[in-house]
């Protein structure tokens, strides 16, 4: 044999010895590009980013890149456009009503077989309210992760100056009335303190109309149900409008749902309903002593909508990237992390093991008011609008609300009319609606 020939067996043995041990890490790992809603500043940026360095260094096959896209709207329009033109991200956080519209844009994929996999989850420990809006034709198309509902917040030390007992918020709508007058404080005539503050915005008006016995969607899977000219949905509105011109514990005019929190901080409110994902930060800004309390309830008893984005993994981006992008979803919602999540955020943990788990288990003894929106979910339905057209009747509905906030319109004519622009729009993507 040629001296030649034994050094090439030679190179061909270390090349092979090189394949076997050294292939796998000299691999290119899976680089997943994650759209999550938010700016890239704050707390919320920080805790994902977080999350994502931890993942990426016991993860050497798969790295996620986070990319930050702004408020929910202007995520939903940069994933749509990025799906429209055939360079979608691999994973992304968005509202759980922004589901009939990726389905039907064929934009995302179902995640049952994903789910009963090698990398299994088990689907039911998460709460029912939430995966109500993440289910659609039996198949199961999101995984919650940043989940909402709205809760009362309310202000313990302006509770004592009145005689209100702090422990214990309004229960019911007359209540909120009640105790919104003793709180209203004035000067003259100028209100320094408001009792109460709801934003003129659909996600907080359809808990009003919940209250009052009237889901505005529907709490099966009917994307081409809206309701919102019924008496009860009528009943709700006028409540709310209400406390602005009748029992003056509201500023009358429009109330932007950015502002709440500044007022109530700031003391010119003593109660207000925001998101359960505003607790963290009142918690670190507020100068007294915070209170939360379920939604005070209507005729129908206590009710409320619920919110917020979940996991999709995206369609038309290859099979290995989705089994990545699951593999992802999968580590982000374990009990612990999800529940760190819920702690970090001040969303509601979806999972009822997160609440049995350390970190969550020990914060939610120390800070009750971490537990008020989970105890809630027991009167929390389905989210409004899932429906076809969703963002635009979402729209359609606050400007109905906004309208009859500062006095445009009574309620009956702006939810009527709401409700006539909300059926040409279904009619238009495909349902066929009784006359």
């Amino acid at each position: 044999m040629s001296k030649d020939s034994v050094m090439y067996k030679l190179v061909v043995i270390v090349i092979s010895i090189l394949l076997v041990t050294g292939g796998a890490s000299a691999q290119e790992p899976i680089t997943l590009q994650f759209f999550y809603p938010v700016g890239v500043a704050g707390p919320l940026a920080q805790a994902i980013d977080g999350y994502v360095v931890e993942f990426n260094a016991t993860h050497d096959d798969i790295q996620v890149e986070p990319i930050f896209t702004g408020n929910y709207t202007e995520n939903m329009a940069r994933a749509q456009a990025a799906i429209m033109s055939g360079q979608p991200p691999d994973v992304a956080i968005l509202l759980s009503t922004d589901l009939y519209t990726l389905v039907d844009m064929e934009g995302v994929i179902p995640l049952d077989d994903y789910i009963n996999s090698d990398e299994p989850l088990d689907i039911d420990d998460f709460f029912d309210a939430f995966m109500s809006n993440s289910t659609s034709a039996g198949q199961v198309w999101g995984i919650p992760w940043q989940r909402s509902t709205p809760i009362l917040y309310y202000n313990k030390d302006a509770f004592i100056e009145v005689g209100l007992d702090p422990e214990t918020p309004p229960a019911t709508w007359d209540e909120l009335v009640e105790f919104g007058k003793q709180l209203v404080v004035r000067d003259g005539d100028k209100v320094t303190r408001w009792g109460f503050e709801a934003a003129a915005q659909f996600w907080t008006y359809a808990n009003f109309a919940i209250q009052a016995g009237q889901h505005l969607g529907s709490l099966g899977d009917d994307p081409c149900a809206v309701y919102l000219d019924t008496p009860e949905a009528i009943e709700a509105l006028t409540f709310l409008r209400s406390l602005q011109v009748e029992h003056e514990i509201m500023p009358d005019g429009d109330l932007p749902w950015r502002t709440l929190p500044a007022d109530f901080i700031a003391g010119a409110t003593a109660m207000i309903i925001h998101s359960t994902g505003s607790l963290s930060s009142l918690l670190a800004d507020v100068p007294f002593e915070l209170g939360t309390g379920f939604l005070p309830g209507g005729s129908a008893g206590y009710g409320a909508n619920v919110g917020g984005g979940n996991f999709y993994i995206m369609a038309d981006i290859g099979e290995e990237r989705q089994d990545a992008a699951w593999t992802f979803i999968n580590w982000m919602v374990r009990p612990e992390q999800i529940g760190q999540w819920g702690i970090d955020s001040g969303y509601v943990a979806p999972r009822a093991a997160a609440w049995e788990t350390e970190p969550l288990k020990s914060y939610a003894a120390e800070v009750p008011q971490a537990s008020t929106a989970r105890f809630q979910l027991e009167y929390a339905v389905k989210e409004f609008p899932a429906t076809i057209a969703g963002p635009e009747i979402a729209q359609i509905t606050q400007q109905a609300v906004q309208a009859v906030y500062t006095g445009q319109l009574t309620p009956e004519e702006a939810l009527q009319s709401a409700q006539e622009r909300s059926n040409e729009l279904l009619v238009r993507g495909g349902c066929e609606l009784d006359d």
